[in-house]
């Protein structure tokens, strides 16, 4: 009898097979661990977080916590066994435990839920207050975001003194010196693409680089300005393909500005200018494992685009705070821009009208830098109050074109430089 008794004593004694102690988490936590320890990592913060001349700094304390948290992995490790079984006291059963978890992912996206719906309520993060100097001259258009009314006639104030100044369309939607003009479709033709520093932005048709190519003898081709203000690189490409066999084009001259950059990494201005009121979003420009370009996103009117006001927050955040965007992207573009122009026979030439940002251009791009080295004057030459380029400035960056394609018809045809050059391209 008391064999049986013992026995049953010893069976009662067991312990049940649940509580048995779990071996993987404390291994899950050092492996939680390490991926915090990647994401802190100075490498990751400087793609996160751009701190300029504190960035040293940061670098040092990211050092910190990562040798912190090399620490607490090993720390995990050699009490993995303490750690699991407080792990098993918490959660008795793995049910309980993804109960747990489950309750936290829930709570997680509920919050998510809640924040992007007050955003909406609050109509966040973009708040129109204003609207650009291009939206009263365009439209919307499906394929380049917005573009010029065509045969339109507008005049606007431009600058601290509130100058005048009329502007005037043709057919196409392209900025042209009185309202009727139309340019010759078979004349050899210069065209000029970019953004408002070719469409001449605050000053007259006659007083912009382009209106002061064309009335200049010795250049050599008709000037059509496909200039449109606030457009990226991309929309120039677009329109440039739209534009360039309308006419017999022997040359493009491109204007490039640092600012296309940001405007190429973006498919919504309001993330660059939450107040701004514009017309629509823009086309989107990505790059294949190959840096080959193909268009990812097209652009649609802002009241049937839909959003995630909770993202569109984080991204300005990003874009204010991150770091610059790479040129990757824009110089991609620039190229199948000039592969396109030089294939279908004309000379491309590129305006770096801000040389000291060092955009890297490949030694085969024919570029003209105009703050390379400019008159002293330079830095003063702009509109008051508004910052684009006035007329002083646009007569000599038209100088300086001049040159450079009598330069280039000089090497080409064997003509000295000094003879002016009649339009017969």
């Amino acid at each position: 009898m008391i064999s049986r008794f013992e026995n049953v004593s010893e069976i009662d004694a067991k312990p049940a097979p649940r509580g048995a102690e779990p071996s993987w988490p404390a291994f899950a936590l050092a492996l939680l661990l390490l991926v915090l320890a990647l994401l802190v990592s100075p490498y990751s913060i400087d793609k996160v977080v751009a701190l300029h001349r504190w960035r040293a700094t940061a670098h040092l304390i990211a050092y910190g916590l990562q040798v912190s948290i090399g620490m607490m992995i090993m720390l995990t490790l050699v009490r993995r066994k303490r750690l699991n079984l407080q792990f098993r006291a918490v959660f008795p059963t793995n049910r309980q435990f993804a109960a747990s978890i489950s309750v936290v992912i829930l709570s997680l996206v509920f919050a998510v839920m809640l924040a992007e719906g007050l955003a909406r309520a609050l109509q966040l993060p973009f708040k129109p207050k204003w609207a650009p100097s291009e939206n009263p001259l365009a439209k919307f258009d499906p394929e380049l975001g917005w573009s010029y009314v065509p045969s339109k006639s507008v005049t606007q104030q431009f600058g601290a003194n509130h100058r005048e100044i009329p502007m005037y369309f043709d057919d196409l939607g392209c900025r042209v010196p009185s309202p009727g003009y139309h340019p010759d479709r078979s004349a050899p033709t210069a065209l000029f693409v970019g953004d408002s520093f070719t469409f001449g932005h605050g000053v007259t048709y006659e007083e912009s680089f382009a209106g002061r190519l064309a009335n200049r003898p010795d250049f050599p081709f008709q000037v059509v300005n496909l200039g449109v203000q606030a457009y990226g690189t991309d929309q120039s490409l677009l329109l440039l393909k739209r534009q360039f066999k309308k006419f017999n084009t022997k040359l493009v001259v491109f204007t490039f500005t640092s600012p296309q950059i940001g405007r190429n990494e973006v498919y919504d201005r309001r993330l660059q200018f939450p107040d701004g009121l514009f017309l629509g979003t823009k086309p989107m420009f990505a790059l294949n494992s190959n840096d080959s370009l193909y268009l990812a996103r097209h652009p649609v009117e802002l009241r049937a685009y839909s959003y995630s006001h909770l993202w569109a927050a984080l991204k300005i955040v990003q874009l204010r705070f991150g770091p610059p965007p790479g040129v990757r992207l824009t110089r991609a573009i620039i190229n199948d821009m000039k592969s396109f122009v030089e294939s279908n026979g004309a000379r491309f030439v590129v305006v770096d009208w801000y040389a000291d940002e060092a955009f890297p251009w490949g030694l085969d791009v024919n570029v003209v830098y105009p703050s390379a080295n400019p008159p002293r004057e330079w830095d003063a030459w702009t509109i008051p109050g508004d910052g684009h380029p006035d007329a002083s400035a646009h007569l000599y960056v038209s100088d300086l074109i001049a040159k450079k394609v009598q330069n280039d018809l000089a090497t080409t045809t064997g003509t000295p430089n000094s003879a002016p050059q009649q339009r017969k391209w």
